[in-house]
């Protein structure tokens, strides 16, 4: 009886353990790809004026991606929530002075998209972390799934050479391993391009 009651117990705990790697593995979504088409996202939430002249952005919008005056664009996706977004800020911060000094304007654009963030979370982050480069805000996650639900944070530099059909240069879940070294990868693969 103990034999059949342990064979029964296997059984049931290896069912389980399989539905739930399907499940997993069948919910699990994958951020778009290096070389995959970009689609042209809305940018939503409130930037300063300074903050639309680093996208080259004019009016009151709404914005699309295709508005922004850049030959390249790197999306940071990122949630206040996140702590090693938190934790990485002041790198992102160092990231867009050295982008700012590095080109001639319009090379290469910097853009924060707040995953699940509302205008009053990406204002406290700004605040808490003093962003300088604009932040967009993604309430309903509506952007993020459409960028395959990539974690936090996230990295993607898209080529706008061509307005009509944006493409992924890079894409990278987690922290930039320096300042420096993404400068470098940065410039390489947009001279690439």
């Amino acid at each position: 009886m103990n034999d059949t009651i342990a064979s029964s117990f296997r059984a049931i705990a290896l069912l389980c353990l399989f539905l739930l790697a399907s499940q997993s593995v069948a919910g699990h979504a994958t951020p778009l790809e290096a070389g995959a088409p970009f689609p042209d996202i809305t940018l939503q939430g409130q930037f300063t004026s300074p903050q639309k002249a680093m996208l080259g952005l004019e009016g009151d919008g709404p914005f699309r991606l295709s508005d922004v005056k850049a030959r390249h664009v790197l999306i940071e996706v990122f949630s206040m929530y996140c702590p090693h977004c938190q934790r990485e800020a002041p790198d992102m911060n160092r990231l867009s002075a050295r982008i700012a000094d590095m080109q001639p304007i319009g090379e290469l654009a910097l853009l924060g998209l707040g995953a699940g963030n509302t205008q009053t979370e990406v204002d406290l982050f700004r605040e808490t972390y003093s962003v300088p480069f604009p932040l967009a805000i993604d309430p309903d996650l509506e952007m993020h799934k459409t960028l395959g639900e990539p974690g936090t944070p996230h990295f993607f530099l898209v080529s706008l050479r061509d307005r009509g059909k944006p493409v992924v240069l890079l894409s990278r879940t987690g922290r930039m391993s320096g300042v420096d070294d993404f400068i470098r990868e940065l410039r390489t693969l947009c001279g690439s391009d």
